[in-house]
């Protein structure tokens, strides 16, 4: 009765009940509360009904039926005390196998550790006695595990005064060790010491079973870490099981593992603390210098996305502009790569404002700052700017007041938030473009803005502490979901963020709602959940026909401070878990949408036809093809999804037919080559002449070569129409001669001669000196002024062609194009947890960072246009950004 009486005294229930449609249907609601807020929700079984669910306290809920019943199970644990006695504990972190569902461990405090492999039903302690500090269970091997711990001398130097466990030895240097275990933790062998990073190897290359990992190879003294480049890092990897050590990458310091690919940090200059990012694409046989279009510093690496065949990466260079950095994509090897989209944001941790939409192939969402770069078109730009110069600075003053939570909200500066935009690629980041705004908004009142800068613009993980980022799911085909506004640039304001939606994978938008709200998914994309993000609330919205009309019902009579909503990870149920705050209490509620008592959606296979619940869907970037064919990356893909208007669940079980056939190509299923850019909006690559496409030998003044401007978009799936040529590519300026220098050297010392003559002869006491000078013997003899008709200078004496064949060429216009610039008018986790998303996604992406990097082989970078030839080596310090 004790153990109950803790467990009621802590966990309160209550059941509520409401109507929501005027049918009498209702949603069930249950009700939790916990000790603090929740951090971490896991779910566990092949049916997903088993949940564990983590406080910020470090106590431990389970629950078996999906979150409608609770227990705390962390008095079940124990943690040995120096007396014989046991100490509370306290959970630090939760990982779950990704090769079993029923497998999960828990890291405690004091050295202790606990596994189940039955969904948490039972508990074995880990025999690893030391704080964990990484966990990465095998992919495919269900009782092999890697773990990493910092040796109880890093304790003891860290300035920790607690005592030494019990047969904890206080000796030796500190350093950060990785284990190996295959059998869930009974034993352990050591992998190797002095470890940086380390992860499993590629199951698609055959490498499952390998150990990699980057470690310090002076295996001696304690362990720095890893605040700088270092000479003496070096990557390496064994076959589990084995002790032969096989180094790939001298001096690579980070490296990550993602999809085929290989990315590997390699320290190029320690003293400057420069380096290379190099890529492997056959399992680390062999590496290659990514190539980027441009020589410039490269201060970290973020990889965005791998999962379509080619590599997407963002490169912080270090602009003048903070947070921000270039997006890159690469050919179907991964190492040659030409510029997407620059400026995009990012924060301070490497997330970045960039994210694949789960569920359609090819569709990218992002944002990025618009900031003028030097050589950019200006065409109709200065009224503009100045037009939202003045909007920001009277936002800024409009800031300056408020409640103390609309400062919160408004912390960034005016003037920084008005260049911040949203964009959208339907072909891997080949071609960008802006949202379309919704024309009228959710209660019909017609959207008024200016037609050349009306667009949608939402907020992305960077700012996710204040509102929800743009939102996809697999499952969900076509449905995105983000906060964020309509008109010229993106606002931070409360009361000007809404909530938008896109069911045709973000060719069209809608409002959804007034406000910011925090948002899920279930059935398939067929229900929608909402609630407050902003302010605390007693509601929950929902939908049940994607957005066309909405539902709401009471929580409780008390509000909450939401924090997140969230589903099982396949969002195919149509029960969900509300979490968040209560003052310092957590609130849990379950939400059961089944209690509406829908029927199941019928007539699958009779999609489009009268009687049947389900229509046909195909996806594309809004251009028509072909006589109206509705393409995506090449392809007319052709889903079943089920029609807005019926009233019915697709229910669990549902599987989506899909249908798929080939499409002609057109120049927008190909990207710029190496050496070509093309404009917002535009399919035209152009030359860019920034040094990254090789120049014949043979390429003579005032010819011209052929060269390909286009590549086909790695996965795109077009057959047949329109094929790229070759284009005509004019031979750039021969560099100066030795001769040639020599003679602009002598001209230049004779015109500081001369000028030097010039100013000393306009002094009065010098002048008769320069008009007699050598006319001593005949100082009786008057002469006029000599000169007086003559040239301004030397220069105009003999005219400016000096060697005609020599300054020919350099007198050329330089005229390079532009960089896609936007001033113009022209595996996921679902179980994400608001509090700890950074964290998450930095788990989920692994970001190569790096402090500076310039391969050699990196081409030239691009001067803007008018600029000139000469000083090719100074153009370090031309801005681009």
């Amino acid at each position: 009765m004790g153990r109950v009486k803790t467990l009621l005294s802590i966990v309160c229930w209550q059941l509520l009940t409401y109507a929501v449609v005027a049918e009498g249907k209702k949603v069930s609601v249950k009700e939790v509360v916990f000790d603090s807020a929740v951090s971490d929700i896991q779910w566990l079984g092949e049916d997903q009904k088993t949940v564990l669910t983590q406080t910020t306290r470090g106590r431990l809920y389970r629950s078996t039926n999906g979150g409608e019943t609770w227990n705390d199970i962390t008095d079940f644990f124990k943690v040995d005390a120096p007396n014989g006695g046991t100490q509370p504990f306290t959970a630090e972190s939760v990982t779950k196998s990704p090769c079993d569902v029923n497998t999960i461990l828990v890291s405690g405090n004091k050295r202790t550790n606990y596994i189940s492999t039955n969904k948490g039903a039972t508990w074995k302690r880990i025999r690893q006695r030391s704080n964990i500090h990484t966990v990465i269970f095998h992919k495919t091997r269900p009782t092999w595990m890697l773990l990493s711990t910092w040796t109880s001398a890093c304790t003891r130097k860290g300035g920790s005064k607690a005592a030494p466990e019990p047969g904890e030895e206080d000796t030796g240097p500190c350093n950060h060790q990785l284990y190996l275990s295959k059998d869930l933790g009974k034993t352990f062998t050591l992998v190797m010491d002095y470890v940086v990073q380390f992860s499993w190897g590629d199951a698609s290359k055959s490498q499952e079973d390998r150990i990699y990992f980057t470690h310090f190879n002076q295996k001696s003294g304690d362990q720095p870490k890893l605040y700088v480049w270092s000479k003496d890092v070096d990557f390496a990897y064994v076959e589990a099981g084995s002790r032969r050590l096989s180094t790939l990458v001298p001096m690579g310091n980070k490296f990550l593992v993602s999809h085929s690919f290989i990315f590997v940090a390699k320290v190029k200059d320690a003293g400057a603390q420069t380096v290379n990012l190099m890529v492997s694409a056959d399992g680390g046989r062999s590496f290659n210098v990514a190539q980027l279009p441009m020589e410039i510093d490269e201060k970290s690496y973020t990889v965005l996305d791998t999962s379509e065949g080619i590599v997407m990466i963002h490169v912080n260079h270090g602009q003048k502009e903070a947070q921000v950095g270039n997006v890159y994509i690469s050919d179907a090897k991964g190492s040659r790569f030409t510029l997407s989209l620059p400026n995009n944001v990012r924060g301070s941790s490497g997330d970045c404002e960039f994210d694949k939409v789960m569920s359609l192939e090819g569709v990218y969402l992002a944002n990025f700052k618009d900031i003028e770069r030097a050589g950019d078109s200006k065409d109709g730009k200065d009224e503009k700017t100045k037009e939202e110069s003045e909007a920001s600075e009277d936002l800024e003053d409009e800031n300056a007041e408020g409640t103390e939570v609309d400062k919160r909200r408004s912390s960034k500066k005016a003037k920084e938030e008005s260049i911040v935009r949203t964009v959208i690629s339907f072909d891997k980041g080949g071609v960008w473009s802006y949202l379309k705004a919704p024309k009228v908004d959710s209660v019909g009142k017609q959207i008024e803005c200016p037609p050349d800068r009306c667009w949608l613009h939402m907020h992305g993980i960077t700012n996710f502490h204040n509102y929800a980022p743009f939102y996809s799911t697999e499952n969900a085909i076509g449905i995105i979901m983000g906060t964020g506004n309509v008109g010229p640039y993106l606002r931070f304001e409360a009361d000007q963020v809404n909530t938008y939606l896109s069911r045709d994978g973000g060719v069209t938008w809608v409002e959804a709602h007034k406000g910011a709200f925090i948002y899920e998914y279930g059935d398939h994309g067929g229900l929608i959940v909402m609630a407050d993000d902003v302010r605390k609330t007693k509601l929950v919205v929902f939908s049940w026909n994607e957005g066309q009309s909405w539902y709401d019902f009471e929580l409780s009579n008390m509000p909450v401070e939401v924090d997140n909503i969230v589903t099982e990870p396949n969002a195919t149920s149509t029960k969900f878990l509300l979490y968040g705050t209560r003052g310092d209490t957590g609130v849990m509620y379950h939400l059961d949408f089944e209690t509406l008592g829908q029927p199941l959606c019928k007539g699958v296979w009779a999609a489009d036809s009268v009687s049947s619940d389900y229509e046909t869907w195909s996806p594309s970037d809004g251009k028509a093809v072909n006589g109206g064919q509705q393409c995506l990356m090449g392809s007319q893909v052709t889903y079943t999804r089920r029609k807005p208007t019926s009233e019915c669940f697709n229910g669990e079980k549902f599987e989506r037919p899909v249908n798929k056939k080939a499409c002609s190509c057109t120049q927008d299923n190909f990207e710029c080559e190496m050496g070509f850019t093309r404009d917002v909006g535009s399919s035209e690559c152009k030359w860019a002449d920034d040094g990254s496409q090789r120049v014949p030998s043979t390429c003579q003044r005032n010819s011209q070569f052929m060269a390909d401007a286009y590549r086909k978009v790695v996965g795109d799936g077009c057959e047949g129409g329109w094929q790229p040529q070759q284009v005509s590519v004019p031979c750039p300026p021969k560099p100066l001669s030795k001769g040639a220098w020599s003679v602009f050297a002598s001209i230049g010392v004779l015109g500081a001669i001369l000028f030097g003559v010039q100013q000393m002869s306009q002094s009065e006491k010098i002048k008769g000196v320069f008009s007699n000078y050598g006319f001593d013997n005949f100082s009786g003899i008057k002469y006029a002024n000599i000169g007086r008709g003559a040239p301004e200078s030397a220069l105009d004496s003999v005219g400016t062609r000096f060697d005609a064949d020599f300054i020919e060429g350099d007198q050329d216009d330089f005229d390079a194009p532009q960089l896609m610039h936007y001033n113009k008018s022209g595996d996921r986790d679902r179980d994400r947890d608001r509090r700890d998303q950074d964290r998450d996604r930095e788990e989920a992406r692994r970001p190569v960072a790096a402090q500076e990097a310039a391969a050699a082989a990196v081409p030239k970078l691009a001067k803007p246009p008018g600029a000139s030839t000469l000083g090719a080596g100074d153009d370090d310090g031309v801005d681009l950004l």
